[in-house]
């Protein structure tokens, strides 16, 4: 699969790694290509993964990941407006501010939105990236919990997230996105406390 990733810090960077070393072609969105970091991501991957613009990766990817601080989100989203009909944005980003006054929805909920067309799920965001290259706690997977509107999207990201090491959970539609979002302040709470090589988990029985 064709993945375009928007951001290649810490949580785009460590996700296209574990994709490409899965055999699906990765394309970084990169603003400064020839900083140390992503030289040293490149060198690490090979060259078969390739960076350019944000336009260039979204045009690349069936399936874009958005990965970057939140701050810079609604710059990313005036430039790739119009790109994203019909294909599958996944929103790892976290908006750890009070929304702004001119909406009530979640993050992804605001981010669906400013993208018409695009099938919007929320996923990989609820612990830190830290533990993305190791998602296994003893003998437990950590959970992510996704939502989104679209089934066929669900099911693309559902498998991706798999193939990460994730026990991938469907909170429901896209609405539900708050409750995840509220998750993701949680494990911020507790690793104040605990530490961050800590997971959120759904047991079942």
């Amino acid at each position: 699969m064709k993945i375009g990733i928007l951001g290649a810090g810490n949580i785009g960077g460590n996700l296209g790694k574990i994709w490409a070393a899965k055999g699906h072609e990765i394309f970084f969105a990169v603003r400064e290509p020839h900083s140390d970091k992503v030289k040293a991501l490149l060198n690490e991957l090979g060259s078969s993964v390739r960076t350019g613009s944000l336009q260039e990766a979204v045009s690349f990817g069936e399936v874009v990941l958005l990965a970057v601080h939140w701050q810079n989100v609604p710059a990313v989203l005036q430039e790739i407006q119009g790109l994203m009909s019909d294909k599958i944005l996944i929103d790892s980003t976290n908006r750890m501010i009070p929304p702004p006054p001119d909406t009530t929805g979640s993050a992804a909920e605001d981010i669906a939105r400013a993208l018409p067309g695009a099938k919007v799920i929320k996923a990989f965001s609820t612990l830190g990236a830290n533990n993305l290259t190791n998602l296994k706690f003893g003998s437990e997977d950590a959970s992510t919990f996704i939502c989104g509107d679209d089934p066929k999207a669900k099911a693309i990201v559902t498998q991706l997230g798999e193939e990460l090491g994730f026990d991938v959970v469907d909170a429901g539609l896209l609405n539900t996105a708050p409750l995840i979002e509220s998750l993701t302040k949680l494990w911020v709470q507790i690793s104040r406390n605990y530490g961050r090589e800590i997971a959120l988990k759904l047991l079942r029985r």
